[in-house]
């Protein structure tokens, strides 16, 4: 820190002198720049020694001082540079913003008095001196200050503007209300100001006041949207819902209001659950209006996705995301939802070619690969669906939850394909992290029993299935058809009834299942009806019509049947 100093008359230089300064002051300045603090202190206080009266090298080192924080030393060196170039702007407000830094802020609106009294022209050092006076509440200084701008410049926007803010931060209102009512008196023909004396009465609870102000905004411009928006609110706040909504549409009725303005106010009804006094219908009316008014707008349809989608229309809110599709490719959350709907929707077909499409786009995202192997699966397109999956499975990284969905979908599309060993060996890599999974204990133990093959094993995890999820009809017929092929009819008869009690009568599957069983245990006639009722419900396994027509189980199906 330098020590406090005496300023220095101007000393005269010698050529030699002044190459040394020269030379000094660059190379200190190109050390600032490159962020060498230290090298630059030396350097300007080399200058200093050679010209103790330099204002500039002050100046300079103040600054450096003021990036450190330390502006005790600033202070010192700042007045030296004034006290040296009291005429100079720039040194001036440096010093000015240093008194701010310390607290001194009578010093500081000092200096700026002096800056107003050099440069009357340069009103920005009023705003600067008034916003010195407001950060320490000291607002009527800060008003005074204004006062005596506008005496040398009449009424301002900016200024009655500021004064208003002052005024209110003080507790003011009267004189707030002033000072709109100034720029109204000079004019009256410009609209805002009519809002902003609005917003004044609505704050203080004058609601009749603040309409009267609306209705002269539409005397002076009928076409105003953003009045409106004023309206509704006003009308809402009174319980009048019609002449609000009226007023709403009118609003969302206005091109000249921007979209977002618009997308912010429905955001805000419907985040904040303001929209009780709003149906369905008349939020999906102003959604169109915006279409109709702003079409193309992408957060329009992305906003209108989401309102139906959280009423379950899926088919509009697919319409509007293809829609932000069509103008943003690289929206990876708005590819997402889409398929998501597709997938509720059970379209295959479009979560195929779409799923196909974003993965130009995001060759990375695993759930990606997801969406398009599941989709070609249920296609039937077993090779591409293995293809799909085994390529995204190189994405998912130690993410367990992607590796065992993708290792059940790979499952479940190797054994379509004929490839029973390595279906099995993709389940029992689900099994290892989620040994609970349902839907892998119910597939792979109904294919082993298809099969044939390790029954007991097949037993073990049909059993776990119905343990975890016991009312499943589904998970039920599994494990009964796994005691059938065991042999245990009579367990699979009381297995299957449990399945039939929650659901299972409505599967043809499960009731020709049930019909088998009772078959096994001698019950043919009944297990005729059962086959019979199967047939009237749906289409069962390939052989059930033979079964019908011969009131038996053909002895080699009972290898295949499924």
């Amino acid at each position: 820190m330098p020590k406090k100093e005496k300023v220095q008359k101007e000393v005269k230089l010698t050529e030699a002198q002044k190459l040394e300064f020269d030379f000094a002051f660059t190379e200190a300045t190109k050390a600032v720049l490159l962020q060498e603090l230290d090298k630059g202190l030396s350097l300007y206080a080399t200058c200093l020694k050679i010209d103790p009266s330099s204002a500039v090298v002050r100046y300079e080192l103040a600054n450096i001082y003021m990036s450190q924080e330390d502006f005790t030393s600033a202070l010192e060196l700042s007045r030296g540079a004034v006290s040296l170039q009291p005429l100079n702007i720039w040194y001036q407000i440096q010093l000015a913003n240093i008194y701010q830094k310390k607290g001194m802020m009578e010093q500081a609106c000092a200096v700026y008095d002096e800056l107003v009294e050099m440069h009357p022209e340069r009103y920005d050092f009023y705003y600067m001196q008034a916003a010195i006076f407001a950060s320490v509440e000291k607002f009527d200084e800060a008003i005074e200050v204004y006062d005596r701008l506008e005496k040398k410049e009449g009424i301002q926007e900016g200024v009655s503007l500021e004064k208003e803010r002052l005024y209110i931060a003080a507790g003011n209102r009267k004189m707030a209300y002033a000072e709109i009512q100034k720029l109204i008196k000079k004019n009256p023909y410009r609209a805002d100001f009519y809002g902003m004396l609005a917003d004044l009465y609505t704050e203080d609870k004058q609601e009749e006041k603040a309409f009267e102000q609306y209705e002269k905004i539409l005397k002076i411009d009928p076409e105003n949207g953003l009045v409106h928006f004023y309206l509704a609110d006003f009308y809402r706040k009174k319980g009048e819902i019609e002449k609000s909504n009226v007023s709403l549409f009118k609003a969302f009725s206005n091109s000249e209001i921007e979209s977002d303005q618009k997308i912010q106010f429905l955001i805000s009804i419907l985040m904040n659950g303001e929209n009780e006094s709003l149906s369905d219908e008349y939020l999906k009316e102003l959604l169109d209006k915006l279409v109709e008014v702003h079409p193309g707008q992408v957060r329009v349809h992305a906003l209108y996705a989401d309102f139906l989608r959280k009423r379950k229309d899926n088919e509009g809110a697919r319409f509007h995301l293809r829609k932000v599709l069509e103008e943003e490719k690289t929206n990876y959350v708005v590819w997402e939802e889409l398929l998501l709907i597709d997938n509720d929707m059970l379209d295959f077909e479009s979560m195929f070619k779409e799923s196909s499409e974003a993965l130009k786009y995001f060759p990375s995202q695993p759930l990606l690969y997801i969406f398009k192997g599941v989709a070609a699966a249920q296609k039937e397109e077993y090779k591409v669906a293995i293809e799909t999956l085994e390529e995204g499975f190189a994405y998912i990284g130690g993410n367990v939850k992607l590796r065992v969905q993708f290792k059940t979908y790979l499952g479940d599309a190797y054994y379509q394909m004929g490839d029973a060993k390595k279906a099995f060996k993709a389940y029992d890599d689900v099994l290892l992290f989620e040994p609970e999974n349902v839907v892998v204990l119910n597939n792979y133990s109904y294919y082993l029993s298809v099969k044939g093959e390790e029954l007991e094993k097949a037993k073990k995890m049909s059993s776990l299935c119905v343990s975890l999820e016991a009312e499943n009809s589904t998970y039920l017929d599994t494990h009964g058809w796994v005691l059938f092929r065991m042999g245990e009819f009579q367990n699979a008869k009381t297995v299957l009834e449990k399945a039939l009690e929650f659901g299972g009568g409505e599967s043809p599957v499960i009731v020709e299942h049930y019909g088998d069983i009772l078959f096994r245990l001698g019950s043919k006639e009944k297990a005729l009806e059962e086959w019979k009722k199967a047939k009237e419900i749906g289409e069962g396994s390939m052989y059930l019509a033979e079964k019908i027509k011969t009131g038996i189980i053909p002895e080699e199906t009972e290898q295949d049947e499924q």
